[in-house]
Parts: C-alpha cells; structure tokens; sequence
C-alpha cells in the first residue's frame, strides 16, 4: 500500500507543480505574441527548477518509505528499483503536464513519455553503478576504510561523469549520427539528445567524450548546415577556457568525492538511507560538472575551429522561432542575451531581439 500511495504522489504533485506555475504565468489572449512567448519561457524555466528539486526527491521518498521491497534477498536492489520507479514516474508526470496545446499536436502522449524515459538513462545508469562501484570495493579490495571509501568514491564520480553517458549512447538511448565532426583539433561524435518536446533547440558538449548531443528541434527544424555552426560553436574552445573549466573542474571532483564518501557513511549497514543517498550524490555530482563545464556568460569566445561571429548572427537569423525559447540553448558555452547583444554592437546582426 505504501508503494502505491508513493507513486501516486509522484506522479499528481508534479502535475500540479506544472498547472500552478501555468496559472502563476498566464497572461490573456489579447495580450501580445512577445508578451505570451516571455511568459512562456519564465514559467519553463521554473518548472526546469521544480524538476531539478522534485525528481531526486521522488527517488529519495522512493528509497526511504517503501519497505515491501527490503524484505527481499537484496535489500539494496529492491530499494534501488523502487527510487528509479518513483523518480522515472514524476519525470513523465512533469514532461506530460508541462506540455503546451502545440506540443501535444505535434508529439504524442507516448512519445513524449519514452523520451522523457531515455533522458532519465544517464543518472539511473550512474546510481546503479555506484551502487556496484561501493559494493565491489568493499567486497573486493583488502584496503584501510579510507583509502576503500576514496576509492568507492572516484570509481562513483567516474560512472556519473564518464560511464553512464558512455552507456546510453553504447546502448542506444541516445543514438549516435554516423557523421562526425572536427572540431578543436580533435574528432567529435554528434550523438541525439532525445527531449520529450519537439521543439527544444539545444546542444551540450562533453568534451571528456569528445561528444555533442543535440536536440532534434534542432536537428529536425532547422538545415544541417545552421545546426552544425551551432555545435561548432559549442565544441570550440580557446586557451582561456579551458584553464577556466580545469579551474572549475578541480573544484568539482574533489567536492563530489567527498559527496560520495559521505553517502557511503550515512549508508552503512542501511540499504534504504544508503541508496537515497547515494541519488543525491548522483545528482550532486551531474550538476557540479555542468557547471564546471560551462563558460563564462559574460565573455563568449570565438576561435579558428569555430564559426566565425559573422556565420554565426546568420544561423540565428535563418533558425526558425522555438517555442518559449529566445535563442537556441548550448550547455557548454553561453548562447544568449549576452552574445546576441555583442554580435549586433560589432555589425553582425543576429535578427530580432529576444524579449528578457
């Protein structure tokens, strides 16, 4: 009963997260396009933030309230199994409930919940393998506690950033395009990003991958030639920063290992408390290596491997309008206000401006 009263819950409070934030930010009929497009960007971009807390949350409560499963033989596993059900059902809930009138013309109810189950591999993926990572070095390695939990903790940290990722794409969650590109010196694979809305316009590099994802509102609404300037965008990178985010890197990894350690010592000796910690740090982890990986907003860099600021207001010009989205979105280097308003100060005009 417990199990089911926990699922439920999962999927309604999302559901009303997203009805409230709708309500919070509707504007009339009568009001004007730009007026309806800025309010629709504010109420995505809180119900962004609601996710980011909710999701981790629902597989914590998963976890830690249902005890049914822990009367198995693994204890570990059935707790596991039960936060990823409870997590997975309030994204789904959230991708479901957040949707607009043209959303759901254009991408079916079931659709959108398998892509918002594909997004989900990625950390599902890093909380299992550190699971596994803990309990082998644990079982395995005839080490001090230390040095055993240091070493449970760079192997968590290595599944989140480098093996669960790697995964996805292996597996096929995240399907690979055959092309590859150069780009920085290097050779990078342009893999899907499979968004449960059809229009979102976005790229992430993992550079560590030598990987870009990409959305396909880009891929699917836009010339190849106008989304790959954007990924050459996003994969370019100058001297500078680089040594920004290696700055930013040093500070990550060593937080989120002790973040691990941390887990595995709440956890001892309770598969419940150490599977819900061990979510947060998943998630912890996921989030300090965005940021480490982001560039500065204020000081967007051009280099010889990327487009030239020219080639790049004349993407922005040809992209068709995303829905509730100012300008396409890039995860690694900032695509925004900021940039838009230094290639127009410099003659290179990007089109209309973007309401803030």
């Amino acid at each position: 009963m417990t199990s089911l009263l926990v699922l439920v819950a999962c999927a309604f409070v999302p559901a009303m997260l997203c009805a409230m934030l709708r309500a919070l930010f509707a504007v009339g009929d009568s009001a004007p396009p730009a007026m309806r497009d800025r309010a629709l960007r504010h109420c995505r971009r809180a119900t962004f933030f609601g996710a980011l807390l909710m999701t981790p949350a629902c597989a914590v409560a998963g976890a830690l309230l249902v005890e049914p499963l822990l009367s198995t033989r693994w204890p570990i596993a059935g707790s596991f199994f039960f936060a990823t059900l409870s997590a997975v059902t309030a994204w789904v809930s959230l991708a479901l409930f957040r949707r607009t009138p043209e959303e759901a013309a254009a991408m079916s109810h079931l659709e959108t919940a398998g892509r918002a189950v594909q997004l989900s591999a990625a950390p599902i993926l890093a909380t299992g393998l550190s699971l596994l990572a803990l309990a082998g070095v644990e079982a395995l390695l005839p080490l001090g506690p230390i040095v055993r939990a240091l070493a449970a903790a760079l192997l968590a940290v290595a599944a989140v950033v480098l093996a669960s990722p790697w995964l996805v794409m292996k597996l096929g969650l995240w399907p690979v395009f055959p092309r590859r590109l150069q780009a920085d010196g290097a050779s990078w694979r342009v893999a899907h990003l499979p968004a449960p809305t059809p229009f979102l316009t976005h790229t992430a590099a993992m550079p560590w991958l030598r990987t870009v994802l990409v959305s396909d509102g880009l891929v699917n609404r836009a010339p190849e030639r106008d989304w790959l300037t954007l990924v050459r965008y996003e994969v370019g990178g100058s001297p500078s920063s680089r040594l920004e985010r290696a700055a930013r890197w040093a500070v990550a990894i060593p937080i989120s290992v002790i973040v691990f350690i941390g887990a595995g010592a709440v956890g001892t000796g309770k598969p419940r408390e150490l599977v819900a910690a061990m979510v947060l740090a998943v998630f912890f982890t996921a989030t300090a290596s965005w940021f480490a990986n982001r560039g500065p907003s204020s000081k967007p860099t051009f280099d010889a491997d990327g487009p030239s600021m020219q080639e790049l207001a004349q993407t922005l010009r040809r992209l068709p309008p995303a829905l509730g989205q100012a300008l396409p979105r890039t995860s690694r280097k900032p695509l925004s206000s900021a940039l838009y308003d230094r290639l127009f100060a410099l003659g290179h005009d990007p089109g209309r401006r973007p309401d803030s």
